[in-house]
């Protein structure tokens, strides 16, 4: 019995001197900035007995500029939601969801995102989980965008993190 817990621990000492040293050199580089778009657009949209306002397929066209200039670009924005009504200046809340990809010179972002209207002040909560392509190649991103206004004409406020796995 001691054998096999001496080989035991002896193999879990192996496998973390194999493993920890790729994760030490994983790089999270943060950054932040403003993003700008315009109104939901071409979404089929319908309204069910209960008030609830259903989008789908919509698109989003805009522009981020962060600090780091890997994730500053033009954005497109699939856009997805189920909004129930609400008294001003709310007037709509809930869940929403889509894809986003961010695009310029040197390649593009690409994946999926998650979010929700608040029904108490009608701010915006987005998280964006983004793969890279191109230059980025290989890169990660996680982004929120927060917009701390029910009026949809003001720009979010954008703070993530892009993450650069360990070399060899």
């Amino acid at each position: 019995m001691k054998k096999w817990t001496f080989v035991f621990l002896l193999s879990l000492i192996a496998l973390a001197t194999l493993v920890l040293p790729v994760a030490a050199k994983t790089t999270r580089t943060e950054f932040s900035g403003v993003s700008n778009g315009g109104p939901v657009m071409d979404a089929r949209e319908w309204t069910t007995g209960d008030g609830v306002l259903h989008a789908r397929d919509g698109w989003i066209a805009g522009f981020t500029e962060v600090s780091d200039d890997r994730y500053t670009g033009e954005e497109l924005v699939t856009v997805n939601y189920n909004l129930y009504p609400a008294p001003a200046p709310v007037y709509i809340y809930g869940p929403m969801w889509g894809k986003l990809r961010l695009t310029n010179d040197y390649g593009y972002w690409e994946g999926t995102w998650v979010g929700e209207r608040t029904a108490s002040d009608g701010f915006l909560y987005l998280r964006a989980v983004v793969h890279g392509h191109g230059d980025y190649e290989g890169l990660q991103a996680r982004v929120d965008y927060v917009r701390l206004s029910p009026d949809p004409e003001e720009p979010y406020q954008v703070h993530g993190v892009i993450i650069e796995p360990g070399g060899k």
